[in-house]
């Protein structure tokens, strides 16, 4: 009887264990707790969290538009995408107004004011260099980095909240800035035909998108941003900032992404002198 007795106690024990064991499951996502993206709630590593890296960025800023007979070709379009492909480089597509859809007057036009796009377009500009129609970033990209930044983002509502982390590699003097902006590739600039204002004019091809576009920014009528830095910086010194942009109902969030740059306002000139950025993946439609 004794026996029996013991044996039921066992037996109860172990259910009683079973059933206070908790079955932990995988959850994927970044590891990392200095990570700009850590996940306290994963225990897989995901390959995805986002560090600040000493690496020097480039950047091209085209001004276009889909009116526009050349800006879809070989001077336009294509060179864009070229410079693009090499790689660590922030694109920006700025779409002119007179009836283009991806226009966005605010942006284009402080753009302008400091980086003229020449009375002309397609229009390039390479850095801090007025390129026209040629295009080389092989020296900027050779700089060693004074800042670096990096950033997530994600939609919740109506809104692209955008978290972005700035690192200064180097003790500095000046006045930097910030810029978020909204981008959006994969834009049908042909299948609507001639009357379809997203039209390019003066292409063929009949799978031509409009890529690297520019849509908004964390300061929608400013595109050099927030200043973050007044007079000087300590080495190591980083600045998080948390952004809030509308959403518009035109955008294809499926084909929205986000990019940043820090600027260098030069006190003499007032021209905003470019320090680097931060893109992530690939944003061409092919």
């Amino acid at each position: 009887m004794k026996s029996k007795i013991g044996l039921f106690l066992l037996l109860g024990l172990f259910l009683a264990a079973c059933s206070e064991h908790k079955v932990e499951t995988d959850t994927l996502g970044c590891t990392d707790p200095n990570s700009l993206n850590y996940n306290k709630d994963a225990n897989i590593d995901d390959g995805s969290c986002l560090k600040i890296e000493k690496k020097q960025y480039g950047f091209i800023i085209e001004y276009t538009a889909a009116w526009c007979v050349y800006c879809g070709g070989t001077n336009g379009a294509v060179k864009m995408h070229e410079l693009y492909k090499t790689g660590n480089v922030v694109a920006i597509a700025a779409h002119a107004a007179n009836g283009d859809p991806m226009n966005n007057a605010g942006l284009y036009n402080s753009f302008n004011s400091c980086r003229p796009d020449g009375g002309g377009i397609p229009h390039f500009w390479i850095g801090d260099i007025d390129d026209g129609s040629s295009g080389d970033l092989t020296a900027l990209k050779a700089k060693t980095p004074e800042a670096g930044v990096v950033l997530s983002s994600q939609v919740v509502g109506d809104s692209l909240k955008v978290k972005a982390v700035t690192e200064f590699f180097k003790a500095l003097d000046g006045d930097y800035f910030l810029s978020v902006y909204v981008m959006e590739y994969g834009i049908d600039g042909y299948s609507g035909g001639s009357g379809d204002p997203y039209f390019q004019v003066g292409t063929s091809d009949p799978t031509y998108m409009h890529d690297l576009v520019l849509r908004s920014a964390n300061t929608p009528s400013f595109a050099y941003g927030e200043q973050i830095v007044t007079t000087s910086v300590e080495k190591d010194a980083t600045i998080t900032k948390n952004y809030s942009i509308a959403i518009d109902s035109q955008w294809n969030m499926q084909k929205v992404y986000t990019v940043a740059c820090i600027w260098k306002k030069n006190k003499d000139t007032g021209f905003f002198e470019f320090v680097n950025g931060y893109e992530s993946g690939n944003h061409l439609s092919h």
